[in-house]
């Protein structure tokens, strides 16, 4: 009876030490606080700027314009000619139709461009992290956001941002 103590009690102490082994390998980073404070993502947000600036110009413009003819229209519609106004309406219709699809194809672009930004920069946290943890030989690095509790020893966030290149 007494060495079926013992072996219980060795497996035990085997499978408390795997435990406590593992959770020295475990470290966490915060993503959402790297992204905020990463020095490339204000460089990116002006270079999407000013890769974006001339088209939102153009499309501003062409807003003013159609705004333009649709004050005109208002103004005069009483003086006006049937077949002028319909004209003009009809003008005004295509205008718009053609700048509802400028705006969208614009937005569709700046969208696809800061996601191809984002995921550039989140690629570099990436890299960064795995070889901080091949470095401190951490088996698992989690996200800060998916954890109730770590001790802050096991933060890596701002390592990270200091060896970002």
């Amino acid at each position: 009876m007494r060495q079926f103590f013992h072996l219980i009690y060795l497996i035990f102490i085997l499978t408390f030490s795997n435990y406590l082994q593992a959770y020295d390998k475990i470290a966490v980073v915060n993503v959402y606080y790297l992204l905020q404070k990463i020095p490339q993502n204000s460089n990116v947000s002006k270079k999407l700027e000013s890769e974006f600036r001339i088209r939102a110009n153009e499309l501003k413009i062409q807003e003013g314009k159609i705004r333009d003819q649709f004050t005109k229209l208002n103004r005069n519609k009483s003086i006006m000619k049937l077949t002028e106004r319909k004209k003009l309406v009809k003008d005004i219709t295509k205008q718009n139709n053609e700048f509802s699809i400028k705006v969208q194809k614009f937005e569709k672009d700046k969208l696809r461009r800061q996601i191809e930004e984002r995921n550039k920069i989140l690629d570099k946290i990436h890299n960064t992290i795995k070889k901080i943890a091949k470095k401190h030989s951490y088996d698992v690095v989690i996200d800060s956001k998916s954890t109730a509790y770590i001790l802050s020893k096991k933060d890596i966030t701002k390592e990270v941002l200091k060896n970002i290149k």
